[in-house]
């Protein structure tokens, strides 16, 4: 059994580190030594990244900031200070900035862009401004960047890919065409042959002894039978026969139910629950299969419903509920979770990625709107152009202003025609006051979309009703953190025959390089023996105790929020180096030697959770909160995944549509049906 001390990780060595929480970089320490390493209480100052001299200035370009970056207030503090309501007891007097708009967006997600594209379409031409808490555009679509002696790598911090796009609604679909992105290009970016050519056929499965009595690496793929891929796996005999008969999804678990009774019971339970009832699964197996969803869903098989699991999860090929049959007649279950339907009948292969996921998505909306602030043409270019961050905030038509985290919205009236608690009259602007560079700033606008979380919404405004502001708090989301690690070869991975790894427990759920996308001059690293991506995901849920009393999945991530808040970096850190070390080392990587940077964005507030049986009463027949919460009041709409809520690309674009489209006066119900043609929301 391995012991890994600090030094031997290489927790004492000097590479760039960078933490991101919610998009902003936090304290992480340029040197971290040992567990008192810095962590996510500490401020620094911060540096470009790796070894080259990069080609702008750390304070001018978010994306390669690095190192042990200053914690940006405003980014947990104005937020939880809003919502305690100690914010206005110490703000600061109230200073207008003489600006006026046709719009103000606040948030620069895919959504809030897209509502600025829409608005521009449905009003004309129009002034606009983008107010952003963060100190990046993009939301949770992150573009990071590391510089190697040779070249810039560039990857994903947060959104990922452009998910079965040929299912998209018409809104969506044709804004990726308007800003220039054909999909269907992809098919030659991603380099669909890349593991196969390199001899990565395998991946492996990890483990750790903390939860399993001592640590065990083993392989699955490349033809592997389950009985052999577990021969060695520190668990009963009882779970190795037990999973792979699970595997071979030949056995009926629910005998002398008809197809309708199944599924009725699935729409009760929890997957959990599914293996401890129907197939009596031992303990090992519970415990294998447990965190199998996190990455798809933020959560693991003790909050997915049984009937979800059933589409895409072990266990149930042998009931013959026909998922998996090609029958014209055979519709989706109206019960499925919301996203379910949108993959029916698609099949898109998972390869429309941007080196830097989705920020590929918000650049190329950047240029379409500023062209000054995103040199260049076609989405071939978007990675080997920078945004130039001077040009987003000069005076326009339209921009968009950092670090300027919206603490009011506030419609006006014409005098005597404000009653509080009454019908007011018709406004004729909105007053938006933000916080920027210490100071409490107003400008006032026409029209103002709010395209951030919606949970934050009741806390900035008082002219909601009890019933929409509750609905707009109750918008939890999933906590997540992604890591990306910049290694100086991956021979590691060709010895091993590997494209990644799943970790069965332990902090971080899952480890791979990076997507092989090759877009215009920006090329995918083929030399094994040159510098390479590694991306690391976890989920932050923490289960009930009692299976048969399960906790709502955003009641996990309630729970583990908290614990990722707490942990602070040098924790997630120590645990990153190890796992890597686990699965790697035996192809000669070493943690202290070979990584050469290190990236966390810890999303504490990430995929829009999405309603589901068994915890949701009144899905899939409604009332439905988002419809509440989605109302426009007065001058202002709400445009974000929270309003779908599903946590895609699409969703996002889909309800900016919607909100422009309220703002311009049709009918909510209208509106909706035109842009949810295939929305299992039933929102017509």
């Amino acid at each position: 059994m391995v012991e890994y001390s600090d030094e031997r990780l290489g927790m004492n060595r000097n590479i760039t580190r960078r933490s991101f929480l919610d998009g902003v970089a936090v304290s992480v320490g340029l040197v971290a030594a040992g567990t008192g390493a810095a962590d996510a209480s500490t401020a620094f100052q911060g540096r470009p990244s790796g070894h080259g001299k990069h080609p702008h200035p750390p304070a001018t370009y978010p994306p390669a900031l690095t190192g042990g970056r200053g914690y940006f207030d405003g980014v947990q503090t104005i937020p939880h200070s809003l919502a305690s309501g100690q914010f206005w007891k110490t703000a600061p007097p109230p200073k207008s900035t003489g600006e006026y708009y046709d719009l103000v967006v606040v948030g620069s997600g895919i959504s809030g862009l897209s509502a600025a594209k829409f608005y521009r379409e449905q009003f004309g031409r129009s002034t606009i401004l983008v107010l952003e808490g963060l100190d990046d555009v993009g939301g949770h679509a992150r573009r990071n960047e590391f510089e190697t002696s040779a070249r810039t790598l560039i990857g994903y911090g947060g959104s990922q890919s452009l998910d079965s796009p040929s299912s998209f609604a018409r809104p969506a679909s044709r804004l990726l065409e308007d800003i220039g992105i054909d999909y269907q290009k992809f098919e030659r970016y991603f380099d669909t042959s890349f593991n196969a050519e390199h001899g990565l056929t395998r991946r492996a499965l990890f483990f750790d002894k903390e939860t399993w009595g001592r640590d065990f690496v083993t392989y699955t793929g490349g033809g592997r039978a389950w009985d052999d891929v577990l021969a060695g796996a520190p668990m009963a005999n009882e779970a190795k026969a037990q999973i792979a008969e699970m595997y071979a999804g030949e056995v009926d678990y629910m005998p002398g139910l008809t197809v309708a009774e199944k599924k009725d019971e699935l729409a009760q339970i929890t997957y959990e629950q599914y293996l401890l009832k129907w197939v009596k699964a031992h303990p090992d197996t519970v415990k294998f299969f447990e965190t199998t969803p996190n990455g798809d869903y933020g959560y693991g098989a003790s909050g997915v419903g049984a009937l979800d699991a059933s589409v895409e999860f072990v266990g149930f090929d042998g009931l013959g509920l026909g998922w998996g049959e090609l029958e014209e007649s055979l519709e989706p279950d109206p019960r499925f979770r919301a996203d379910v339907p949108k993959f029916w009948y698609s099949e898109d292969p998972y390869i429309y990625h941007f080196p830097e996921g989705n920020a590929g998505v918000v650049y190329s909306l950047i240029r379409d709107l500023n062209p000054r602030a995103l040199p260049g043409r076609g989405m071939e270019t978007i990675d080997t152009n920078r945004i130039q961050y001077a040009e987003l905030d000069k005076p326009g038509s339209f921009r968009v202003r950092l670090n300027s985290p919206v603490v009011k919205v506030q419609n006006l009236y014409p005098p005597n025609r404000h009653k509080k608690g009454t019908t007011h009259g018709k406004p004729f602007a909105v007053e938006v006051s933000y916080m920027n560079d210490g100071k409490l700033l107003t400008v006032r606008a026409k029209h103002v979309i709010l395209a951030l979380n919606n949970n934050l919404i009741p806390y900035l405004t008082d002219e909601l009703g009890a019933a929409q502001a509750n609905a707009l708090k109750n918008a939890k989301r999933m906590a997540l953190s992604y890591a990306t690690v910049q290694i100086k070869n991956w021979t590691a991975f060709t010895k091993l025959g590997i494209s990644g790894a799943r970790y069965v427990s332990g902090y971080w759920d899952s480890m791979s390089l990076d997507f092989p996308v090759s877009i215009g001059k920006y090329k995918f690293p083929q030399d094994p023996h040159k510098p390479i991506l590694v991306h690391l995901g976890s989920a932050a849920a923490v289960p009930s105790d009692d299976p048969w009393k399960p906790k709502h999945p955003t009641d996990q991530s309630a729970d583990g929020r908290r614990e990722l808040l707490a942990t602070g970096f040098a924790g997630m850190e120590r645990e990153l180096r190890k796992q890597l070390q686990e699965v790697l080392g035996p192809g000669g990587f070493d943690a202290a030697e070979d990584i050469e940077a290190i990236t966390i964005n810890r999303w504490a507030h990430a995929y829009a959770y999405q309603y589901c049986v068994p915890f949701e009463i009144f899905w899939p027949h409604g009332p439905f909160p988002n419809h509440v919460a989605r109302e426009r009041f007065g001058n202002v709409a709400i445009a974000n995944s929270d309003s779908a809520p599903r946590a895609y690309v699409d969703a996002a674009v889909d309800m900016a549509y919607r909100a422009v489209r309220e703002l311009a006066g049709r009918d909510a119900g209208e509106v909706a049906a035109g842009v949810d043609g295939v929305d299992p929301l039933r929102v017509g």
